[in-house]
């Protein structure tokens, strides 16, 4: 080492048991805290030199002796105070903001004046936010892993921004619960983003599926939407997951289909006005209590005091919800027709004798009553596939129910042919029958019109040829699955002659052992007999827990297949509702929310969706009281840093 080598302060050695408790860095040396002694030298020998001097230790022990133990009285608190705590956690957690907590618990102290829990209890918003950071949202993270186990599941993601425009990629699970019997949807994780790109929600899916402990092999199926980075052929996500996983399944949201499908074939052939006529209305009354109240009057005189039902909004991008709008208005053309005459000469306003002629004019008033009834078909179907309720084997039946009667209103009734693989337009009637409002409508009008009923005709006609086509473009895919998923049905499994499924197994990845297998099982099962025959999952839930004399299951390959596929993703609707409590919880008055406290707020909500419980009623176990007013309540580490603070052993 040169002479001249001057040793810098190194920020190891405070973290030395030997130094930590006097040393203390000063620009690049060190001093000694007791001593105010500074080495300019600042090496290693020279501080252990120091610690044996007669000055440091007579300084050290002075310290020592001024520091004087403060004893604090040791602090109990019996299981009751800690319940009424997690409880008021939950309600919280549950029902409004954490602001509240120092509210509530003065409340029950004043209100319970004669409670000891009431009088026990001590929590404000600092100890409310550490319970549901560190007690609760570890307990049902806890709770959901082990209920998943190591079953098969889908994922349903998708992308947004928050209200503090931070990037999410929002992930709900769909998985077979041993727990209720039964295939559950619910979320998962809000993972933070730093790019929307392929890469970036790839790699995101696999450390939250990191950090749940769960096997990426016993991914079954991926719901997106039909964004270009979810189903790009080259680089998109399910390209990007399916070269780990073969047999991965990617379902395009059909309901993102159908009113994508709906808003194309609208903007080519109907006109323009009908959307402007729609949103204008809205506007009209919703920022004005005197409209309103105008509009009441009006429509108790024409209907004998019956009072109107609110004109919804339509969403700007997606042209399906003018559903509710439309047949709303529909039903109440009259009245708004008569009361935008009598307005437009009171107020004056272009937009009031704009929108009175725009009533005034029968065309659109026909092109309503023709669309009015397709439109609540098509969200009739939409609003199937959003719910979680639905039997998942009938959805193919309902779906080219739709396609068949959307072809049925352009051609001759005794027409035949399969439309994936003809064109509409070879078997287009154009005197096809247009629907009783449609043709009733015609009568009223004058003869003069003729000219535009034929041009409502032509148009209407084709907004159904659109219709058609891009259902077809847009949904071959999803019915080819659905197809497969349908022969599984409890019709189809009870009957004597069933279909074959060697197909479907083999294109899963069934080895040719296993086929045979699950052959045999599928055809054995109609010499049983079920006690669920009406509902697909319960069917299959009873004949995976189904044991014979010797408690073994005869049935176990053609069941677990079978639930593989009820877990595939029918909708993107489970994950849009994620999005909408996340705009509830973190709204304009609570932007500033951490990701991690929005995390467990919807994991606690959750949980409760998914249990069927709420705040009241949740039975809290006896091990999660005992983190409470301990070291688990409170972290010393940096919550904003970490997804999850301690998870190395929580899924043990």
């Amino acid at each position: 080492m040169p002479k001249n080598y001057k040793q810098k302060f190194r920020m190891a050695w405070l973290t030395d048991p030997n130094f930590k408790s006097w040393l203390m860095a000063e620009d690049d040396h060190a001093k000694c805290k007791y001593c105010h002694s500074i080495f300019t030298s600042c090496r290693l020998s020279d501080l252990k030199s120091h610690m044996e001097t007669r000055k440091h230790k007579k300084a050290v022990s002075d310290v020592v002796f001024m520091q004087k133990r403060i004893e604090f009285s040791k602090m109990t608190m019996n299981n009751s105070v800690k319940l009424a705590d997690v409880k008021n956690a939950l309600f919280i957690a549950q029902h409004c903001s954490i602001m509240s907590c120092d509210h509530l618990v003065n409340l029950s102290k004043n209100i319970f004046t004669d409670s000891d829990i009431a009088k026990g209890q001590q929590m404000h918003r600092t100890k409310c936010s550490a319970i549901i950071k560190n007690v609760l949202h570890e307990h049902f993270i806890k709770d959901l892993r082990n209920d998943i186990g190591n079953s098969p599941f889908s994922l349903l993601i998708d992308e947004s921004t928050d209200l503090s425009t931070l990037k999410f990629l929002g992930l709900t699970i769909k998985y077979y619960s041993e727990k209720t019997k039964d295939i559950v949807s619910t979320f998962l994780y809000l993972k933070q983003l730093k790019d929307y790109d392929a890469a970036s929600i790839v790699d995101a899916i696999k450390e939250t599926l990191n950090l749940f402990q769960l096997n990426v092999k016993n991914l079954r199926g991926l719901g997106t939407d039909n964004a270009s980075v979810m189903v790009g052929i080259n680089n998109g996500v399910y390209k990007r997951l399916k070269e780990e996983v073969p047999n991965l399944v990617h379902i395009r949201c059909i309901c993102h289909s159908i009113q994508l499908a709906v808003s194309a074939a609208s903007d080519d052939a109907l006109p323009r006005n009908l959307d402007f006529l729609i949103r204008e209305t809205y506007k009209w009354f919703a920022k004005s209590a005197a409209r309103q109240e105008t509009y009441k009057e009006t429509y108790k005189l024409i209907n004998n005091d019956k009072l109107p039902l609110k004109i919804p909004q339509a969403c700007a991008t997606r042209w399906l919800s003018i559903e509710n709008a439309l047949s709303r208005i529909f039903e109440q053309w009259l009245e708004l027709k008569t009361h935008f005459q009598i307005v437009r000469s009171k107020e004056k306003c272009y937009t009031a004798e704009l929108l009175y002629n725009m009533y005034d004019d029968d065309v659109n008033l026909l092109y309503f009553s023709y669309l009015q009834p397709i439109l609540v078909e098509l969200q009739r179907v939409n609003k199937l596939f959003e719910s979680n309720d639905v039997d998942p084997m009938k959805l193919l039946n309902d779906l080219l129910f739709l396609i068949d009667s959307l072809v049925k209103r352009v051609t001759a009734p005794n027409i035949r042919f399969d439309i994936f693989t003809h064109k509409i337009e070879d078997y287009v009637d154009n005197n096809a029958y247009m629907g009783y409002l449609f043709e009733s409508q015609c009568q009223k009008m004058k003869k003069g019109n003729l000219d535009n009923i034929l041009i409502v005709k032509t148009r209407c006609i084709k907004f159904v040829i659109n219709l058609i086509n891009q259902l077809k473009q847009r949904l071959p895919e999803n019915i080819k699955i659905l197809k497969k998923i349908s022969v599984f049905s409890v019709e189809n499994t009870l009957k004597v002659n069933k279909e074959e499924i060697s197909d479907i197994l083999k294109l899963s990845g069934v080895s040719a052992f296993d086929i045979t297998k699950i052959e045999n099982q599928f055809r054995n099962l109609i010499l049983c007999k079920w006690e669920n025959t009406t509902k697909t999952i319960p069917f299959w839930s009873e004949v995976l827990n189904f044991t014979d004399a010797a408690g073994n299951n005869p049935f176990l390959e053609i069941a677990t297949f079978v639930i593989s596929l009820l877990v595939l993703p029918i909708s993107n609707a489970e994950i849009e509702r994620i999005f909408s409590h996340m705009s509830i919880i973190k709204n304009k008055y609570r932007n500033k929310m951490s990701s991690y406290m929005l995390n467990a707020i919807m994991t606690i909500r959750a949980a409760f969706r998914r249990n069927k419980n709420c705040c009241y009623n949740y039975e809290v176990p006896s091990e999660l009281l005992t983190k409470i007013h301990s070291n688990d309540t409170y972290t010393s580490i940096n919550l904003e840093d970490l997804d999850f603070p301690s998870f190395e052993t929580l899924f043990i």
